[in-house]
């Protein structure tokens, strides 16, 4: 299913909250899809969370000031439980309580 603002607003009252994944971004730790953060923040009126991207530990406030606050942000293939090497669970558990 594409995601776009119809497909969003013909699910959303069958829904608390959406978990998006950027399939094109997702495992490959190159950088959030911006612009689609952007219209999920636009189009959502329920929670949503992206995942696909993340990199560093600096995405996830980078995905909140891009969505004006509304879009959380998931990282996995980065973090180092995961094998990967761009973001320690550690530093990002204490991120997460500082917010």
């Amino acid at each position: 299913m594409e995601v776009n603002q119809e497909s969003i607003r013909q699910l959303e009252p069958y829904c608390s909250e959406f978990l998006i994944h950027a399939a094109d971004n997702e495992g490959l730790q190159k950088g959030v899809d911006e612009e689609l953060v952007k219209k999920l923040a636009e189009w959502c009126t329920i929670p949503v969370t992206y995942a696909g991207g993340a990199r560093h530990l600096e995405d996830l406030s980078h995905v909140r000031t891009i969505s004006g606050g509304k879009v959380d942000l998931t990282i996995g293939s980065a973090l180092d439980c995961f094998g990967g090497e761009g973001v320690k669970l550690d530093d990002c558990v204490a991120w997460n309580k500082r917010q």
